[in-house]
């Protein structure tokens, strides 16, 4: 049995090869490159610098990790997958904050990380504008209240506040803003009032707005403690209120509003049409073709050029297809496609998207079997084959593929879930269950707590290296921003290409109906090609009259706020 169980392993990963590939790039702060730069394979061993341009090469194969140093600035490490080829890495300064009396570098960094899984068990942790602050090791009372201190009638935080803290004045005013002064330090005229950090942002007035049932702790720290922090502006004392909205949950059992929290109304441009905000060339000469014959010369011209890059042909596919019309012509371009990429499950998945969004569902389904082919080791393979299956009206060989990934996450074969990959994959099953329980003969299960949101927003990018924001807005113009960069959220993308996904998913319900915006800014994807960013829009969701929409993104432009849709629902954001 166990050689047999060898051989299963050695066929389903045989297709899959793990070869040396060269690695290279350039480095830089973002406008200048930098020389001698360390870069530590730390897996082999094999290190190498930087040259006065900014350029290294090293060799690695997948899943070995390549760590970037340099003095003054934030260590980079990035795990390399089969498709890694050029790395453009952008460093950033390391920035020191005095904490108490020690530093905050990579040991402070570490500890950090270290209170972030700690938060949601250990009470004694605010979290501040300055990192995570532990009550048992701050030097000076730092009073904590938890949720569980927070019952009251009042709507009001500053009525909330009266009361809750030795030694303090809340002043309400017939506006009902407010504001908190320390007691023993003379007349009330004479003193400076407290400021407020909610969710690691200042404010210097009281926030009236703030619901004080969205509060999962709040703290107060004596003005001589927060001017180390703060300044001359927290000399009379900060109020730190973390929010359950604001507050990371090391493993939430609810989702939770992320919109209608804080005084975030949108005041910024946001760019229309976004896809046509920066386009190559050769896209721009064949929209600016006056025929279709005139469009097909043109195509032909660049073709000598451009014929074997994938994102030329790709582009030409998808403008034959859909603006010309030309879907015999724009099929001979598919098929160049997939010669050209065949090996290359990145640019695949871009066309698998891009034909999802045509509706040709049969089509994609042939390219994400190739992708499969391509990484049987990658949990996102067997999402979007079984979720290609449910298109094609086949939920027994959806329920199949996630059967094998359970096994052979089961028998060690692949890498152990993360919480974040567990929450999808779970939702995905819960969903393909709840819905073909008739046709499968499975047994009805208990609903969950996601079952009540009435929507559902999936999104997925082709490339693992792709950094972006998500911004939703919602009906009131308050929005919400998701941050996938390596700079905001490294665990988390350290943990996607490790086990091999890249998606994300946010449910809505029904608090507050409208027109919801969501828009998108690239940040680049470490080299110079775009990205491709897909959303599934679940209507209805968990129920029999459940529907779904998809729309993709090609990311080109960088650091603009790009509309990527509307929809009318009525919805909160709540991510998983």
């Amino acid at each position: 049995m166990r050689l047999l169980k060898i051989a299963c392993f050695f066929l389903l990963f045989s297709g899959f090869s793990y070869g040396q590939n060269a690695i290279s790039g350039r480095i830089s702060d973002g406008k200048s490159p930098l020389s001698n730069v360390k870069v530590h394979n730390l897996t082999s061993g094999a290190q190498t610098s930087s040259d006065t341009q900014g350029i290294y090469q090293i060799k690695a194969q997948p899943r070995e990790e390549l760590r970037f140093t340099y003095m003054g600035m934030d260590t980079v490490a990035i795990l390399v997958e089969d498709v890694t080829r050029i790395l453009n890495v952008k460093m950033e300064l390391k920035i020191e904050e005095l904490d108490e009396v020690e530093l905050v570098s990579e040991v402070g960094r570490n500890k950090q990380r270290i209170l972030e899984h700690q938060y949601a068990t250990n009470k004694n942790l605010i979290r501040t504008a300055f990192g995570i602050i532990d009550k048992e090791t701050f030097a000076g009372r730092l009073p904590i209240l938890t949720n569980k201190d927070m019952i009251s009638n009042h709507y009001n935080f500053g009525m909330y506040l009266i009361g809750k803290f030795a030694g303090t004045k809340v002043i309400i005013n017939p506006d009902y803003t407010f504001q908190v002064y320390s007691r023993g330090m003379g007349s009330i005229m004479a003193q400076q009032p407290m400021i407020y950090d909610i969710d690691s942002q200042i404010f210097t007035e009281g926030p009236s707005w703030l619901d004080p049932n969205n509060i999962e702790r709040v703290a107060l720290m004596p003005g001589i403690n927060a001017t180390a922090k703060y300044g001359t502006i927290g000399a009379g004392g900060v109020i730190v209120v973390n929010t359950k909205n604001g507050t990371y949950k090391a493993n939430p059992k609810e989702p939770y509003d992320q919109a209608k929290l804080r005084n975030n109304y949108m005041n910024g441009k946001v760019a229309q049409n976004g896809n046509g905000a920066s386009k190559p060339q050769y896209l721009i000469d064949l929209e600016n073709s006056a025929t279709v014959e005139e469009a097909k010369v043109v195509y032909q011209e660049k073709g000598q050029v451009y014929g074997n890059h994938p994102n030329f042909l790709l582009d030409a596919y998808v403008h034959f297809y859909d603006v010309r019309g030309q879907k015999e012509f724009a099929d001979a371009i598919l098929e160049r496609f997939v010669q050209v990429s065949e090996k290359n499950p990145v640019m695949l998945k871009a066309l698998a998207y891009t034909l999802e969004d045509q509706d040709r569902t049969k089509d994609a389904h042939e390219i994400y079997k190739k992708i499969y082919k391509l990484r049987p080791d990658y949990a996102q393979s067997y999402i979007d084959l079984a979720n290609s299956y449910r298109n094609l009206d086949m939920p027994d060989s959806a329920t199949s593929l996630f059967a094998r990934h359970s096994y052979l996450l089961d028998e060690g074969m692949l890498q152990n879930d993360s919480l974040n990959l567990a929450t999808l994959m779970q939702r995905e099953m819960d969903n393909l269950f709840l819905l073909e329980n008739s046709s499968m003969k499975i047994h009805k299960r208990k609903k969950t707590e996601q079952d009540f949101y009435s929507t559902r927003l999936v999104f997925e990018w082709n490339d693992s290296e792709a950094e972006f924001n998500l911004q939703f807005v919602n009906p009131e113009n308050q929005y919400f921003n998701w941050k996938h960069s390596l700079a905001e959220m490294p665990e988390r993308i350290r943990s996607e290409k490790k086990l091999g996904f890249s998606m994300a998913d946010f449910l809505l319900d029904d608090e507050l109906a409208g027109i919801w915006k969501v828009n998108v800014t690239y940040l680049g994807n470490k080299q110079l090609s775009p990205s491709y960013l897909k959303a599934t829009i679940y209507k209805n969701y968990g129920s029999k009259i459940q529907s779904k929409e998809v729309q993709v993104f090609k990311l080109s432009t960088k650091g603009a706020n790009q509309q990527f849709f509307e929809l009318r629902l009525p919805s909160r954001v709540a991510n998983n």
